[in-house]
């Protein structure tokens, strides 16, 4: 699991760098497998989206030819944007709590794995319009939107899953 962890981190880190984003300016919590990077205010929304997305699936794609099938990763992103409220052992309140809420849908993880694809991004209803409100570098088709449904509310989202890696040949 650290490997993965460390691996995680480094394509990651990799990707915002080719992105020209800060990766280590805004706030970061590790959550087990998991991590949050937020507060990013002077990011447009779409640079999470594209390219940010796109270098993290190659870099991801890189990785993921050089190790064993055990060592593969498969990651799951999700981005929003609202406040939050910062304590002494992170952030919280309903932003986050919605951030949390798209990454750990049903339908996201489902769409992921039938997908065989190495990344999935899921954007909330609010950044995706934002993004795609004038023309840039987000493509709208190249998202579909869903309807999630959870304890706390029902909202639309939208995914992004790019082309599974090619399969190797055999011989």
């Amino acid at each position: 699991r650290l490997h993965l962890r460390t691996a995680m981190r480094q394509c990651l880190a990799a990707a915002f760098a080719v992105t020209r984003l800060p990766w280590t300016a805004g706030h970061q919590e590790n959550r087990g497998d998991e991590i949050l990077i937020g507060q990013m205010t002077h990011v447009p929304a779409e640079a999470l989206m594209d390219p940010l997305a796109h270098h993290l699936n190659a870099a991801l794609r890189r990785h993921n030819r050089l190790v064993s099938r055990l060592a593969r990763l498969r990651l799951r992103m999700a981005v929003h944007a609202g406040p939050v409220t910062r304590d002494a052992t992170g952030v919280a309140g309903p932003a986050t709590s919605h951030l949390f809420g798209l990454l750990r849908s049903p339908l996201f993880k489902e769409a992921l794995d039938e997908s065989g694809a190495d990344l999935g991004l899921i954007v909330s209803d609010r950044l995706y319009q934002d993004a795609t409100r004038c023309a840039g570098l987000v493509d709208p088709a190249a998202y579909r939107p869903v309807r999630l449904h959870s304890e706390e509310t029902s909202s639309k989202a939208w995914i992004w899953l790019p082309p599974p890696p090619p399969r190797p040949a055999s011989g």
